[in-house]
């Protein structure tokens, strides 16, 4: 049997034709001198200034001979005068004779907003030719300019130009590693995986699988309907909202960390709140439409943008006052993405600093619900009249379920078995071992356990959360009419605690809940006690995954005193969060 085996050779033929692919290069929306309009080009943006607000800047700077200076200038000045007074933008006729100071100002070199594009682009325009560099060096020196502002106006275009190479590099980089990631994936899909014989793996190879697995994890963040199903999720969204808006007095002023911004949704309600600068980070592509936008909303003042991992960066502030974060996951931690926030906190939070949300809250019920089992756990049993059993989970690990279970299934009390304060938390402390104590509600087959998560916002870190009390506090009303209580909705009006809860008594949320199915299915009698343990771990083979174990027990209400009997019928289940 011929064997088809990839060869370096082979690949070298083939990489001619990679050179025939281009990527599309990240376009940076430029806003309009006077109002929140963007655009693609400086060319068409100068078009809108001159049918729209009365300013031809183009003809503008050929009559008075600008330099490329005096034309930073131009723009700067407009674009302070626009942040100063919102009715600017309805400017329809404004112009400039030459005679103004602001053209001598170099205190007008400095970019009035942060990352502005069209300042970039000033050069691409051709608005500095060698000739009119000639006769502006000529006027200068006439005018008595002294060196010293010469130099400075020099470092200022070096400066520009500097930051437009930055730009520019970044780019080429970022393109480039996409392409090989790519033509690495090709290599291995549809040449390696071809080899009859099994090929040792490299350090490098098993290196890159690592970085691969990362890159997916940031990856899956940079579409839009993931988003889109995000910010539909009132409860997240307006939870957020409501804390930022219901709390302005707080964010007035402040400056403020988003961490995993994506669409930039929190960091412009931040903005809208008052806070004096908001720095909003993202390793995923979605940040260059969260820029698009800032822009397109006139936050740009305010929020700064900024790609890569918060681990590495380094930001432009030494501290922040706030930080703010929608880090959450299925089970709460699912895909470890509080780690990046804790590091955030130690690396950038100012000492009194506040985090939202400022706890978060892990519970454990049980559940019964015959319909689910028969859709989801018991679906290989019967399908159209044949069996598949070879179809079901086999091992000593289960996949835990991720679904939307309705109140009505719930058949016990609830456990808080973790609790976290975001002030104080490690890394470390995320994983978990806790003791639970679960008290049947009514007579029922128990068939699985359900966890979720609930959230808090506090004004003060110092006091991240409900006293302990209170999250002991039954999710429904003593009286018996089955209705939730405030308080588990996180409706306290008479607090300035906001929250918001994933449990089944709640709206539902696109975290949902998690199912842990039991390996057999329990009847319990009402005042029945489940007892147990509960183990959390990041998955050895990827930290964002979890490892999960359940311990657990049944002591009827009439044995109440023989736990120890009991104990020894524990059953111990595994499962895993992929």
């Amino acid at each position: 049997m011929s064997v088809v085996s990839y060869s370096e050779s082979s690949s070298d033929s083939q990489d001619g034709r990679w050179d025939d692919w281009e990527d599309d290069e990240v376009s940076v929306p430029m806003k309009c001198l006077f109002c929140a309009q963007t655009f693609d080009s400086a060319a068409v943006l100068f078009q809108h200034a001159k049918q729209a607000h009365g300013f031809d800047f183009l003809n503008t700077r050929a009559a008075l001979n600008l330099d490329f200076y005096q034309s930073m200038r131009v723009v700067n000045y407009i674009r302070t005068l626009s942040l100063k007074d919102p009715q600017f933008s309805a400017t329809t006729n404004f112009s400039i004779d030459g005679t103004e100071a602001f053209l001598a100002d170099d205190a007008y070199l400095k970019p009035a907003i942060a990352d502005d594009s069209l300042l970039y682009a000033l050069d691409e325009l051709d608005l500095d030719d060698e000739s009119s560099r000639q006769e502006n060096l000529a006027r200068t020196a006439n005018a008595g300019e002294s060196a010293a502002l010469q130099e400075q106006k020099l470092t200022a275009r070096i400066q520009a130009l500097e930051q437009q190479l930055i730009q520019r590099e970044w780019e080429a980089k970022h393109v480039s590693q996409q392409f090989e990631e790519y033509r690495e994936m090709v290599k291995r899909q549809f040449y390696d995986s071809v080899e009859t014989t099994a090929a040792p793996v490299s350090e490098a190879a098993e290196t890159f699988a690592e970085a691969d697995g990362s890159d997916y994890y940031f990856n899956s963040y940079a579409g839009n309907d993931i988003h889109m199903q995000m910010l539909q999720d009132k409860v997240r969204t307006e939870g957020y909202r409501d804390f930022i808006y219901d709390n302005r007095d707080i964010f007035q002023g402040k400056v403020v960390l988003d961490v995993g911004c994506g669409t930039g949704i929190l960091s412009m309600f931040a903005a809208r709140a008052g806070a004096a600068k908001v720095i909003a980070v993202d390793n995923s592509d979605i940040i260059h439409k969260a820029r698009a936008n800032v822009i397109e909303n006139g936050l740009d003042n305010v929020i700064t943008l900024v790609k890569g991992r918060i681990e590495e960066l380094e930001l432009p502030v030494k501290q922040v006052d706030i930080i703010i974060s929608e880090w959450m996951g299925y089970f709460l931690l699912f895909e470890a993405m509080l780690d990046s926030v804790l590091v955030a906190r130690d690396k950038y939070l100012a000492p009194g600093g506040l985090l939202a949300p400022s706890a978060s809250y892990i519970y454990l019920t049980a559940i019964s619900d015959q319909e689910y089992m028969n859709e989801r756990a018991n679906y290989w049993d019967d399908v159209y009249g044949f069996k598949m059993s070879a179809m079901k989970e086999r091992g000593p690990v289960k996949e835990a379920d991720v679904d939307v279970v309705p109140s009505s299934a719930v058949v016990a009390t609830r456990a808080l078995i973790s609790e976290i304060d975001h002030g104080t938390a490690t890394p470390a402390t995320l994983d978990f071992t806790s003791s639970f104590t679960l008290q049947a509600t009514q007579d029922a087959t128990v068939h699985a356990l359900l966890g979720y998560f609930d959230v808090a916002f506090s004004r003060v870190q110092a006091t991240c959360g409900p006293s302990r009390e209170e999250l002991a506090q039954p999710v429904y009303t003593s009286d018996g009419s089955g209705a939730v209580a405030p308080k588990a909705l996180w409706k306290q009006p008479e607090s300035s605690m906001h929250g918001f809860t994933t449990g089944p008594h709640g709206t539902p949320t696109h975290w949902k809940q998690t199912v842990f199915v039991l390996k057999d299915p329990i009847a319990v009698a009402a005042g029945d006690k489940l007892h147990g343990q509960f183990v959390c771990r990041k998955s050895t083979s990827n930290p964002r995954e979890l490892d999960l174990e359940i311990t657990y027990f049944h002591v009827p209400a009439a044995l109440k005193n023989q736990i120890d009997d009991a104990r020894q019928h524990a059953v111990s289940q595994k499962y895993q969060l992929r």
